[in-house]
């Protein structure tokens, strides 16, 4: 029969040889048993070599033992279960720290019981696994399968690093960017924006596979990789001849521009691309993307469904933009821009006789900029960095918030020599705003401006582009102001779908009235356009009339109203009181 000595002295025994470290504390942590395995892992933690009392012996690695044992439920026992403690917490693991896993239990009221393993290779093995899996997912998209920028880049130098020989000509690169994808997200949500890069991925991949089926000579393996949110990279290795490059960039255009059907939507989404053609003077896959990436934005600038071959001379305008970037941010921070104003005038009526015209009929807002070194910046140099910058809602409001209450100004000092429409114009990122419409009702409020004598005015080429900058114009539209339509002419509509957008007002682009006085041809389109607006009840603006002739030819064509330095350029407020002043007094003697 087995005595209680007995069994305590096996219970040393097991205590001693147990390939695990166990400690037996009271409840102040004042250690009461210790085996050589928990000696052997504790050791390291304690500065003077003593092991008297666990709570002072972890306190550093483990401050809120003493706490845990103190609120611990005596119901279960339970003090901690595998609470990861390290020699120096707060640092990286290094192999040579300890890394132990600590439980702890209540035996009785006041015995404690330690159990201590050591998890150093086990954690070491948890953070390879971790490391492994955090590189392939830098290196694999998750969305679409494709490499990402970091492995692109890789292969990509892999490929520069490559000696050159007589019969290779080296490799292309083709940067690759959706347009207006930001609005898609916006209208239809994250989801379909996920998808539709999915199947953009895969209409690229199976675009460039095509090649060999339809005959072309191949010159070399196409990588094609994600390198950002909705931006794709191509690389095209040992090209035998260099202008292969461009009838691959057209064909990925027009196989990308083509429309996705996810769910009920057919969406288009067409693409802009840079390209650089590697030489033996490239070296750097980083500069090289870059490169790519100015050639991107180049083709961008000039439209829809382009691409762009790099060239050096781009490098330096983007460092000019990037310095007008710069610029403006301070510009809207020290009120450098002011808003002027072109007289838009009546051409038709009683008051029309003699050449005489209605001054009243309304005005133009327009922007510039006085740029502390350069002088007065026109909105050519400016408006395209700000949409791409996103300032050019801030600039949008400031001028349409001025130019309400200078409007509103003139009412009150010029009553019935006052103008009678205030236009302004909405740029591109202006229209994408989903809270558009609520700006420009807040505007009107806080100005006091009527929203019928406002006039916004949207590019031909805007209006015609999607449902969503329709569906914006209605809201606009709903808040009791009017809608021209500008540079008609220029853009994608014709006039068979002129009675699909919904615009009040057509203005005629310069390019027309220009030669409306010499050109047969000019004259037709002018006098079509008109007629076919006044049909729809829409009412009708000449732009950049700069002689008499040009203003008597579109008035006898019917024009309504008419804009031009014939009149006036554009002025400061003060200056077009004056203008408003002088021309209705002429007009009347």
């Amino acid at each position: 029969m087995t005595t209680s000595n007995d069994a305590y002295e096996s219970l040393l025994q097991f205590m001693y040889r147990a390939p695990i470290g166990l400690v037996q504390t009271s409840l102040d942590g004042d250690i009461e048993m210790i085996n050589p395995k928990s000696a052997q892992l504790l050791m390291p933690f304690s500065q003077d070599g003593s092991l008297d009392n666990l709570y002072t012996l972890l306190q550093d690695s483990a401050p809120t033992l003493r706490q845990l044992a103190a609120d611990a439920d005596p119901a279960s026992g339970i003090i901690c279960e595998s609470l990861r403690i390290s020699l120096h917490p707060e640092a990286a693991p290094s192999p040579s720290s300890p890394i132990l896993s600590l439980s702890m239990l209540r035996l009785v009221d006041d015995l404690l019981l330690a159990v201590f393993v050591d998890v150093t290779l086990e954690v070491q093995h948890e953070q390879q696994v971790l490391s492994r899996k955090l590189s392939e997912a830098e290196r694999v998209d998750k969305l679409t399968g494709l490499p990402t920028r970091v492995a692109a880049l890789e292969l990509l130098q892999t490929a520069l690093d490559r000696p050159a020989t007589d019969t290779r000509y080296g490799c292309a690169l083709l940067y690759i960017s959706c347009n207006r994808f930001k609005l898609i997200n916006d209208a239809l949500g994250y989801n379909i924006g996920n998808q539709l890069l999915s199947l953009i991925a895969g209409r690229l991949g199976s675009t460039l596979r095509s090649r060999r089926r339809d005959g072309e000579v191949m010159d070399g393996l196409p990588l094609t990789a994600r390198i950002g949110g909705d931006e794709f990279a191509v690389m095209l290795d040992d090209l035998l001849v260099p202008e292969n490059v461009t009838g691959v960039a057209q064909r990925i255009l027009d196989r990308l521009g083509r429309p996705y059907a996810i769910g009920p939507h057919k969406i288009y989404c067409s693409v802009s691309m840079g390209i650089v053609v590697q030489n033996r003077d490239s070296g750097n896959a980083s500069d090289l993307l870059q490169d790519a990436s100015l050639a991107m934005e180049d083709a961008k600038r000039a439209g829809d469904s382009r691409y762009a071959i790099f060239e050096p001379g781009m490098r330096a305008s983007a460092r000019q933009r990037r310095s007008v970037e710069d610029d403006l941010q301070l510009a809207l921070a020290k009120n450098q821009l002011f808003v002027v104003y072109q007289p838009v005038v009546g051409l038709q009526g009683e008051q029309y006789i003699d050449g005489a015209i209605d001054p009243c009929a309304g005005m133009e807002a327009l922007v510039r900029w006085q740029h502390p070194v350069r002088g007065v910046v026109s909105p050519v140099e400016f408006i395209g960095i700000a949409e791409e910058c996103g300032m050019i809602d801030a600039i949008g409001e400031f001028v349409l918030d001025t130019a309400c209450r200078q409007f509103m100004t003139w009412q009150a000092l010029l009553g019935p020599r006052a103008p009678r429409k205030l236009a302004v114009n909405l740029s591109r990122e202006q229209l994408s705003h989903p809270g558009l419409a609520g700006i420009v009702d807040g505007i009107l409020r806080s100005s006091g401006m009527p929203a019928s004598c406002l006039q916004l005015e949207v590019t031909e080429s805007l209006a015609a582009q999607s449902g969503s900058v329709l569906t914006r114009l209605h809201e606009l539209k709903a808040l009791g102001l009017t809608l021209a339509l500008d540079d008609f002419g220029t853009g994608y509509s014709s006039l068979s779908s002129l009675h699909q957008i919904p615009v009040d007002t057509v203005k005629i682009d310069r390019s027309f009235v220009r030669y409306g006085d010499t050109s047969l041809h000019h004259r037709i389109l002018i006098d079509a356009t008109i007629r076919v607006a006044h049909s729809l009840g829409m009412d009708t603006v000449a732009e950049g009339i700069e002689t008499f002739a040009q203003a008597e030819i579109v008035r006898q064509l019917g024009c309504d109203k008419g804009q031009g330095y014939l009149y006036s350029k554009p002025v400061v407020a003060a200056d077009f009181a004056s203008w408003l002043t002088d021309t209705t007094v002429a007009s009347k003697s």
